[in-house]
């Protein structure tokens, strides 16, 4: 335990001197340098979520991300052809397509992950193989 929190802290600490180093967005480098750094903890802080789902809702939010990429994908060829009047609020437009639809895909795929049956897969993956039988007691007096 005592070793992730030194590894998240030099990952914290290397990203910040990075930006402040390399000043992204054309900050200043005490700016960017916290910047980096706010970002790195944000990294951290998806880690320790993504952590405590469960590998139902992790699938079902991979497959919507894909989804919603996949449908991003084809809204951006529809406004790309756009370009020629508006080129910077086209790219902004799909930029902005991109990342909503990324959004929805997973919120509404880890939303709806745990409705995934992973036994139909034969125990490949996560499926629990299960060595407790059942046995069920017939009564045959009232049949009588």
């Amino acid at each position: 335990m005592n070793e992730l929190i030194v590894i998240r802290i030099i990952f914290a600490l290397l990203l910040g001197l990075i930006a402040f180093v390399l000043k992204p967005f054309q900050l200043e480098s005490p700016l960017a340098g916290l910047a980096g750094f706010l970002f790195a903890l944000a990294v951290i802080f998806l880690e320790i979520r993504i952590k405590r789902a469960s590998l139902q809702r992790l699938i079902g939010a991979c497959l919507g991300a894909i989804t919603g990429l996949l449908g991003a994908f084809l809204i951006s060829l529809v406004v790309g052809r756009l370009q020629p009047f508006y080129p910077a609020s086209i790219s902004f437009i799909e930029i902005g397509i991109v990342a909503l639809s990324l959004y929805i895909g997973i919120t509404v795929g880890a939303s709806k992950g745990d409705m995934l049956d992973l036994t139909v897969l034969g125990g490949l993956i996560g499926g629990e193989k299960s060595t407790r039988h059942s046995f069920n007691l017939l009564d045959t007096s009232v049949i009588i």
